[in-house]
């Protein structure tokens, strides 16, 4: 077992993405650093996802690159015949995390197999596995300061930014097979023009997306003062840096969410294929315009109640069940709270 006084302790973090994921293992490292005075952790994280947390000089890192699997599960070979920890936390499901977790040896070894994960939000998913060395407490700190903190150089070069109120917005999620999450394109330059005409607000567009989502949404915004497009012109933690500055964001579940959800600014969640519950932003869902019950029931004539936790509505439609007047009275409710 693990001693329960605050002595040193060796600890490996095995989870490689996604980005939303990645933002939730920060208060589970916040947390552990704070129960053990000498708490060493090392993390087993994917290429992209490290682009996030490389300035956290506290936590030393594992990098793997998915274009270059075979080089990097040769270092992690070599890395294992030195290094044995007292917990490895095996944080994900996937084929490539399972192999890399072939190489990591631990005294006591955790996974998603012997934690609960019933109807509670993905984080919770994660805290679990504290529970399992008998760590109760929540430390719900992201480490933005320390993320952030050698981000002036950028902010001085987004001055047209930087002079502006503005709200953020990510059209875009992940490219994966039915995933349904996107709001259609339009709705978004609709809503850019009430919060310039209702509130004096302009936008900034976020994200990052293939070509073809790029121009299809810039076409129509060339001649518009009131937005300024950053599609697939930031790193993550320039991204970061923006949505800091930023009055609320905008947008469907994806990694660009949980980094605002981290900067604890109001979030306007867009969901309706996906449990806000379970993936939405997490202790920040005042917000959120929730129509995933009424997909649920429309698109799979089932219930909150019959269907498995963390069910997606797999219906290219299931979005068309938010309206842009849905999202005006969010943006309503923040600007008066």
């Amino acid at each position: 077992m693990v001693k329960e006084n605050n002595t040193s302790i060796s600890i490996c973090i095995l989870r490689l993405s996604s980005i939303g994921d990645i933002t939730h293992i920060l208060p589970i490292i916040s947390t552990l650093q704070k129960k053990y005075d000498n708490c060493d952790i090392t993390w087993v994280i994917g290429k992209t996802e490290y682009q996030l947390v490389k300035q956290l000089d506290d936590i030393n890192f594992i990098v793997i690159d998915k274009n270059k699997t075979i080089d990097s599960f040769l270092g992690m070979h070599f890395f294992s015949k030195k290094v044995r920890f007292d917990i490895v936390f095996h944080m994900q499901k996937s084929l490539r995390a399972k192999l890399a977790g072939n190489f990591i040896k631990g005294k006591i070894n955790i996974s998603f197999n012997d934690i609960n994960t019933d109807r509670s939000h993905v984080i919770e998913h994660f805290f679990s596995f504290l529970d399992k060395i008998n760590i109760t407490s929540r430390v719900l700190d992201w480490k933005t300061d320390k993320i952030l903190a050698k981000s002036t150089k950028f902010l001085d070069e987004i001055n047209f930014i930087k002079s502006k109120s503005f709200v953020a917005i990510n059209p875009f999620t992940s490219n994966r097979v039915n995933n349904y999450r996107e709001w259609n394109y339009d709705n978004y330059l609709v809503i850019s023009d009430y919060l310039k005409n209702k509130y004096s607000l302009n936008t900034v567009f976020l994200g990052k997306t293939n070509a073809n989502k790029k121009l299809q949404l810039e076409s129509n915004i060339k001649n518009k003062k009131n937005i300024i497009s950053m599609i697939n012109r930031t790193t993550l933690e320039q991204m970061l840096c923006i949505l800091n500055i930023c009055e609320f964001y905008i947008g469907p579940d994806s990694g660009s969410l949980h980094m605002a959800n981290m900067l604890k600014i109001p979030v306007i969640g867009l969901y309706a294929t996906s449990n806000p519950n379970r993936t939405g932003p997490y202790n920040n869902l005042q917000y959120t315009v929730n129509k995933y019950e009424e997909a649920l029931k429309k698109f799979s004539n089932k219930t909150i109640a019959n269907a498995k936790w963390g069910e997606r509505v797999r219906d290219k439609n299931a979005m068309k069940l938010i309206t842009s007047n849905d999202v005006k009275l969010m943006i309503k409710k923040v600007l008066s709270s």
